[in-house]
């Protein structure tokens, strides 16, 4: 078991990226269906997943001055399951409905229950590849349905037209909307070689539309190297899964054997996953002994995350990509390339998930997802509800996706001294 290493300041912790299993990931599922992370998916990255069940309430636990407080539920429970005149939940339904009505109090979409057949379906989604539409989903409270948050490129989402915040409000002519993300996910999978009809609301748009796609077996790599403007290596990683620290390391070590002028480092679309993932990734490009982030509980402790091994790299000239909807472990690497001076961040304002969540399995197999901690940059930043703001802005519109223009890519090539290949024909 890893001792941390405390240092004489009060409520300060140094710890090293093996300490803990713990979630960095942004709360939303791939409809792929097939997870590209251990951890996008659903967004949950796995820490602690299955593990031992939390024991019952005990009369000194945290919450031990509720349960008086708590016979006046059962006292309402007691009047309504013996007086209405009509259909009552079942007992385990009703109990359920009532952990998530407190949570919902906290006004925080990443403190998160569910149920045993949640739990398992989410279970299964970080286990390989799924067929489906190819795009990552998630569900938004605003409109109470299902909103695109990236269909993954040349995938059948892609394919059929469907865009990054579409929202989904019918399957196959039947309503989604006010139903919950993962039975809305349930009726969008489906065999390979299917179709789908899915009913779209788009930002511009007088009316919805329906776009049918035919699903299709998912396979989307954790990593993607390539060389772009003729010496300037490529690297795209999109998930933080158990993998990515290795991937990454040993991607960059091999694009140095042909001596590139520059790296591009492509976090676009990552959702995020395991936090100690963030650490060893950032090792790559950071030297040993940098602070990677820093964490802050509610009762003040700090832990304090610094890099440990050799790094591959230091000095070849580098940018990191994101955009919205790079979040989390993403956000972390991002933020501590810049923090550091180490190189500049290319695209768009990121998702901005600041919140570190730990599950936990209850009794009954089901999952209590908590927010335990908010993190910081090195430079003491926090970029919950904000995001991280990339040192040079750009912007993707609609035309340059028609043209398959990436002007983010064409822009970190600019910095970096590479010639821009030929763009298609406007």
């Amino acid at each position: 078991m890893f001792e941390p290493e405390r240092e004489n300041r009060p409520g300060i912790v140094q710890v090293s990226s093996a300490s803990r299993p713990l979630l960095i990931t942004c709360l939303s599922i791939i409809v792929a269906v097939a997870l590209f992370l251990g951890g996008v998916g659903v967004g949950f990255a796995a820490g602690r997943w299955g593990g031992a069940p939390v024991a019952a309430g005990q009369d000194d636990g945290p919450a031990a001055a509720l349960r008086a407080e708590f016979s006046l539920f059962w006292e309402a429970m007691d009047v309504l399951y013996r007086d209405y005149y009509g259909e009552l939940p079942d007992p385990k339904e009703a109990t359920y409905a009532a952990i998530r009505g407190v949570l919902s109090r906290l006004n925080d979409p990443n403190t998160a229950f569910m149920t045993p057949d949640e739990a398992n379906f989410f279970r299964t989604n970080l286990q390989g590849s799924f067929e489906g539409i190819g795009a990552r989903v998630d569900w938004d409270p605003n409109f109470n349905t299902v909103r695109v948050v990236e269909p993954f490129e040349n995938q059948p989402a892609w394919k059929a037209g469907i865009r990054r915040d579409d929202l989904i409000t019918h399957v196959d002519g039947e309503s989604i909307v006010g139903t919950d993300l993962t039975s809305a996910v349930e009726k969008i999978r489906g065999p390979k070689g299917t179709t789908v009809v899915l009913t779209i609301v788009r930002m511009g748009e007088e009316k919805p539309f329906d776009v049918e796609v035919v699903r299709d077996r998912i396979e989307i790599p954790t990593i993607e190297s390539k060389v772009v403007a003729g010496d300037i290596a490529y690297i795209r990683l999109n998930s933080f899964n158990e993998n990515a620290g290795k991937l990454v390391r040993d991607a960059v070590t091999a694009a140095l054997k042909d001596k590139p002028s520059a790296l591009i480092f492509d976090l676009r679309g990552n959702p995020g996953g395991l936090l100690r993932q963030a650490i060893e990734v950032a090792n790559v490009f950071l030297p040993k002994g940098e602070t990677v982030l820093i964490e802050r509980f509610a009762d003040g402790r700090e832990q304090i995350y610094k890099t440990e091994g050799d790094p591959v790299t230091v000095d070849l000239p580098m940018v990191v990509l994101v955009n919205e909807s790079s979040a989390s472990a993403s956000e972390i690497v991002a933020g501590a390339v810049q923090a550091h001076g180490r190189g500049q961040i290319v695209g768009a304002t990121t998702f901005g998930k600041g919140s570190v969540q730990l599950p936990q399995t209850l009794s009954d197999g089901s999952i209590l997802r908590v927010t335990i901690a908010r993190w910081y940059t090195p430079d003491d930043r926090s970029i919950d509800g904000s995001g991280l703001e990339p040192d040079v802005k750009v912007e993707v519109t609609d035309a340059d996706r028609e043209s398959q223009r990436d002007p983010q890519l064409e822009k970190a090539i600019e910095l970096l001294g590479g010639e821009l290949e030929p763009l298609p024909v406007q």
